[in-house]
């Protein structure tokens, strides 16, 4: 497989979008059709063969210093898993035991890319998962979830942003930013619109968005992420135990 070498300004700004894409989840959007179109016009093959880890881990605690808040959360909602905690080995065993289809991608970060997840699987209810998206640290840490569906009906729509919502209230309260309609009164009418809910601690951030775009339709994404930018304590308490199906990884 052929390394690439990328010019300086393309580097630089390929650098700052993989940080923020840990930050904010444009990690997707960047090795989808929209995502290659920008990286074609810095320059730069998709997929990308080597980045720097350490120079992605110094982009995303810039990104996190800057959106973190300055009070520890009282809990970190992550739809069951366990920031900073969950191993790569584990979440990709759970998911491979759920009957998921999932791809591993290493851009600095390793990620685990899921499709064909059922909601109950994550222990929550509404329309299907379009893509799951896991990411992890250098020491192969869970960091991040992002969890997308797309295309859907406005009642989908309405179902999924209100679960989300609903389940990140419960446990924290009212948000700390709320942008656009959070009724969703008017967003499917709209030929653009997004509305925006977001909490933010000085050890996590979570972020829901819902969005009418031409080239999507109606789509919800959550976001569930630490911010921490240190190594967590060591954990207590027994690993996991790890599926002993025969189940294998699907090609």
């Amino acid at each position: 497989m052929r390394t690439v070498t990328l010019p300086r300004r393309g580097r630089g700004i390929l650098l700052a979008l993989l940080g923020l894409g840990a930050a904010t989840g444009v990690i997707g959007l960047m090795h989808g059709k929209a995502g290659r179109v920008v990286l074609a016009k810095l320059g730069v093959p998709c997929p990308v063969n080597r980045v720097d880890a350490a120079q992605v881990l110094a982009v995303r605690a810039r990104a996190v210093g800057q959106a973190r808040g300055d009070t520890p959360a009282p809990v970190r909602p992550a739809l069951n898993m366990r920031l900073d905690e969950n191993t790569y080995a584990e979440v990709r065993a759970w998911a491979i035991g759920s009957g998921a289809r999932c791809d591993t991608l290493d851009r600095g970060y390793r990620h685990l890319r899921c499709r064909g997840v059922a909601a109950a699987s994550l222990g929550v209810s509404g329309p299907p998962i379009s893509e799951l998206w896991f990411s992890f640290s250098p020491t192969d840490r869970l960091t991040a979830i992002n969890v997308y569906r797309r295309g859907m009906t406005k009642p989908e729509l309405e179902q999924s942003w209100r679960g989300a919502t609903e389940r990140l209230a419960a446990s924290l309260g009212p948000p700390t930013q709320v942008v656009g309609d959070a009724n969703l009164d008017r967003l499917s009418e709209e030929p653009v619109g997004v509305a925006r809910v977001r909490y933010r601690y000085r050890d996590y951030l979570a972020t829901v968005t819902a969005s009418h775009l031409p080239s999507g339709g109606l789509a919800v994404r959550e976001q569930y992420m630490s911010a921490m930018t240190e190594a967590p304590e060591p954990r207590s308490g027994p690993v996991p135990p790890q599926p002993t199906s025969d189940v294998r990884p699907p090609v």
